[in-house]
């Protein structure tokens, strides 16, 4: 059974939410946001993050916010994912997916979701430049 709200070192990923969760079928949309690790010019020369977080109080926010979407916008179903630990530049650490009746609110769903992440769990990450030197990252 794949977690609707999960946060932890191991990537569950895209693909085995979509083969282990079958959208019922009133559902014409599916759609998922991905977070991968980058470095932009404006970040300088970074190579991973590092993520870490007060899990109890993350996962709790977390659920929150999975019954926040599902009511405010009545999609099907929510899962919210993300990693803690170092994630290197290129791969993902941050999956929220969405299933509802319609296109319309299941992207304002999603929107929601990912935007109500980043501002209220705490979750913390270290930005680790090629240089080896490294700074905490202030969140929304």
């Amino acid at each position: 059974m794949i977690p609707k709200v999960y946060l932890g070192v191991e990537w569950i990923g895209l693909e085995r939410i979509l083969t282990g969760y079958k959208a019922p079928k009133e559902c014409g949309a599916g759609l998922f946001f991905l977070g991968i690790a980058r470095s932009a010019p404006e970040d300088g020369d970074v190579t991973e993050l590092d993520y870490e977080a007060f899990p109890e109080m993350a996962i709790k926010v977390m659920e929150e916010i999975r019954e926040e979407t599902l009511e405010s916008f009545s999609v099907k179903e929510v899962f919210i994912h993300h990693r803690l630990g170092v994630v290197k530049v290129g791969e993902p650490s941050f999956l929220v997916v969405v299933f509802g009746g319609h296109r319309d609110e299941t992207f304002k769903a999603c929107r929601y979701a990912v935007d109500e992440v980043k501002k209220r769990v705490p979750i913390w990450k270290k930005e680790v430049f090629k240089d080896g030197k490294s700074q905490w990252v202030l969140g929304a």
